[in-house]
């Protein structure tokens, strides 16, 4: 989450920088430049903030580290200290550090607000050209801060697609921000052209040579008609001096004062964005070198960022036919097994297409698919669908459920679960709590219980064998054979209508062993209770009404917390849906009876 969050915070840090190159203005009628102050503290502040998260970041990495490591080999001191000895140990990589720290160093900040404004005379002219160098360069580190946040997401991925995706996306960012990112420099420099000009014009006056050319300066005026006459903009005058790339911005009216922000930034990205489409055919340069480099800049960024495009895009194309190939192999022996399964459990056919395109979307996330746990991977329509094929005709075989009716029948079959047992282990142990009821599907298993009897008494038919016990009875074993289409734990749905809670299992009188591997379906106590909660009445129509007189007492019990549950909802402003679906005004005005009567007693 944490390296989410960073790369967010650079993404907008990095395109808020170039809005320090944005300050400084020109007012053409006073030959005067002066620096937006709003603009200013806009700057300033968004920049003070994205260095805090920077700051931040460096400390979780080391504070991360110092959780991992040792604390008993750690310095004491400071947390740069810290920092150290964790980098020393290689506990903490040194490289994102120092990108951090690179990050927030204060460049523009420096340039273009404090020396700006000290730059004068012919001397300066060198100076700003080194100053430009370090300007540009402070967003590397800031991309590439960028780019390791987006290795760092993609590094736990095992899906290539992701990859190809995040690295598409970065690409896209990339070319927005060069264009924005040369954009503002192209004003920055055409500034810094047009008051390289002024300097020039000044050489020959001492007096106009030490002026910062600010409009805050009263003699700024004073050199009007010379700069005027040396530095023609409208119209311009090559042979006098050659502003090259630069003259359209001065000619446009976007470095004046009182334009509007958003055409000045606008405009200007659109020229970045325009000449590195064109790889910077259009530019026409002054002799000026620095002028030069930059329009070969221009034109080399947008040509590496179209081949990186190139290879990305080319990436993504050999992995999707790679993976597409994979994925059709795949399906061809998934295919053959799916088809066994669906015939072994007796299914319709028609379900083979929406299992297939399940099973397609599971290979195409990188899973695996194992296709005796299909439930996993259907949705959840599917899963009742087959549920229902396979188990509803056992369930109408259990005595205390065979006359439901088709919607109670279709609740029980919405909340079974898909269990498979090894072959010869023990499902249910006598004496164990029954807190399932088993809907073989597959396979076989035996059922079976001892019981003591003393000699001279009567035997039973049932006995599959019988032994002498130590105090001289007659040890019996009863078996029952359960294969697929039987069920077991009936005495649960009994246990269901008689209690309230989960917690007094009934006790298994039986043994339940797998034979061989056995597939079923289990119908667990907590999920039949909830059932029954839920849908109380539908159980209580569908029972005979000597049950329904047994189980009055639950009923009402079960009346009274749905409504309990109702009202809750209500006060929660949610919709009671299933409510209004199995139930409606009539089960509204039971629910009152029952909570009368309960109030009465």
């Amino acid at each position: 989450m944490w390296n989410k969050i960073i790369v967010l915070a650079c993404v907008i840090a990095v395109s808020l920088d170039p809005l320090f190159l944005y300050i400084p203005t020109i007012n053409q009628e006073f030959k005067c430049f002066e620096l937006d102050k709003k603009l200013r503290v806009f700057a300033l502040v968004w920049r003070s903030i994205f260095d805090l998260i920077y700051i931040m970041d460096i400390i979780y990495n080391v504070t991360k580290a110092y959780k991992v490591g040792k604390r008993e080999d750690l310095p004491s001191g400071g947390i740069m200290k810290i920092g150290i000895q964790l980098v020393k140990d290689g506990k903490i990589s040194w490289y994102p550090i120092v990108v951090d720290l690179l990050s927030i160093l204060p460049v523009p900040q420096v340039i273009i607000l404090v020396q700006l404004s000290k730059l004068r005379g012919m001397g300066s002219l060198e100076t700003r050209k080194y100053l430009n160098i370090i300007l540009f360069s402070q967003y590397v580190p800031r991309i590439l801060r960028i780019y390791i946040s987006c290795k760092e997401l993609t590094k736990n991925s095992d899906k290539l697609s992701g990859i190809v995706w995040v690295r598409g996306v970065f690409n896209l960012f990339l070319y927005i921000l060069a264009s924005h990112v040369f954009g503002a420099f192209w004003y920055f420099l055409s500034f810094q052209r047009e008051t390289t000009c002024w300097h020039k014009a000044c050489a020959n006056d001492e007096a106009c040579q030490s002026s910062t050319h600010s409009c805050d300066n009263r003699e700024a005026s004073r050199y009007v008609k010379i700069l005027s006459f040396s530095c023609p903009i409208k119209p311009e005058d090559p042979d006098r001096f050659n502003f090259g790339i630069f003259l359209q911005a001065l000619q446009s009216g976007v470095m004046a004062p009182n334009t509007d922000f958003l055409e000045k930034l606008f405009h200007c990205f659109w020229w970045g964005l325009r000449n590195m489409s064109s790889l910077g055919q259009n530019l026409q340069t002054s002799t000026n070198i620095w002028e030069t480099v930059f329009a070969v800049s221009i034109s080399l960024c947008g040509l590496l960022l179209f081949l990186y495009l190139i290879g990305n895009l080319q990436t993504y194309l050999q992995f999707a036919t790679t993976k597409s190939e994979e994925i059709r192999e795949k399906m061809k022996l998934k295919e053959r097994d799916i088809e066994l399964w669906i015939s072994k459990n007796g299914l319709p056919k028609r379900l083979k297409r929406s299992i297939m395109k399940s099973v397609k979307y599971k290979l195409e996330e990188n899973k695996d698919v194992d296709v005796e746990n299909l439930f996993s991977i259907l949705p959840v329509e599917e899963r009742k669908t087959i549920k229902r094929q396979l188990c509803l005709s056992t369930i109408k075989k259990v005595p205390m459920l065979e006359n439901m009716n088709e919607q109670v029948l279709r609740v029980i079959c919405d909340h079974l679960k898909p269990v498979i047992y090894t072959e010869n282990s023990y499902i249910i142990r006598e004496g164990d709590p029954l807190d399932r009821m088993l809907f073989i599907t597959q396979g076989t298993a035996w059922e079976y219980f001892y019981t003591n009897e003393t000699l001279g008494g009567s035997t039973h038919s049932t006995t599959a064998s019988s032994d002498f016990s130590t105090n001289g009875s007659l040890r019996s074993s009863t078996t029952r054979r359960i294969k697929k289409g039987d069920y077991f734990g009936e005495e649960l749905v009994k246990w269901s209508l008689t209690h309230n809670t989960i917690f007094d299992f009934p006790i298994s009188t039986t043994n339940l062993k797998s034979h061989t591997k056995v597939e079923a379906f289990a119908l667990m106590a907590n999920d039949l209770m909830n059932a029954l909660r839920k849908h109380w009445w539908l159980f209580r129509r569908s029972l005979s009404p000597n049950s329904t007189n047994t189980c009055a007492e639950q009923w009402e019990t079960l009346a009274l917390q749905a409504l309990q549950t109702i009202r809750h909802r209500n006060q929660l402003g949610k919709k009671h849906a299933s409510s209004s679906q199995l139930g409606g005004p009539e089960d509204g005005k039971k629910w009152k009876k029952v909570r009368n009567r309960r109030l009465h007693h």
